[in-house]
């Protein structure tokens, strides 16, 4: 049984921290290149900058095993846009719905705050994620942002998003 709730400030952001660099360590080995997933730590990940708008999941262990932030856009050309930041999750709670449940809190959070566009950035070789989100509703678009190593492609909702980008 899990259980997904509010990040609270009081939370262990060093676990959350350490969770986003196990999942990277698992989930981008043979993705991206050994070298630079070699070069991270868990002091990479701040995620308590943006706990307000962060989702988390316990087992019934009371431990962490997933982690979901959301938020308005990061980027200026989706200036009003809502964005799910990520979604990370221990390799031993994948493909049980877990990521699906994140995904529609997420979604519902950010249209209650008046978010009709969403957008989020895919890893371009992470397969898996991509046909996720494409189950979820997301389609693929042209916008392309890379950064070293990692070339990332940006998935919007609607459908109907898929020419957007502009902000408008």
């Amino acid at each position: 049984m899990v259980t997904i709730r509010l990040a609270r400030a009081d939370d262990d952001f060093q676990t959350v921290a350490q969770l986003y660099w196990t999942v990277w360590q698992d989930t981008y080995r043979g993705l991206l290149p050994a070298e630079f997933l070699a070069e991270l730590t868990p002091a990479t990940w701040h995620p308590e900058r943006n706990w307000r708008h962060q989702l988390l999941a316990f087992d019934d262990q009371h431990q962490l095993v997933g982690t979901c932030a959301f938020g308005p856009a990061r980027d200026a050309q989706f200036a009003v846009w809502g964005e799910i930041n990520s979604i990370y999750l221990l390799p031993t709670v994948q493909h049980q719905g877990l990521g699906r449940q994140f995904m529609q809190r997420a979604m519902t959070a950010l249209q209650a705050q008046a978010f009709d566009r969403i957008v989020l950035w895919v890893l371009a070789t992470n397969e898996s994620a991509r046909q996720f989100y494409q189950h979820c509703g997301f389609v693929a678009t042209e916008c392309v942002k890379i950064q070293g190593p990692i070339r990332e492609v940006a998935y919007v909702w609607p459908a109907a998003a898929r020419g957007a980008g502009s902000g408008e």
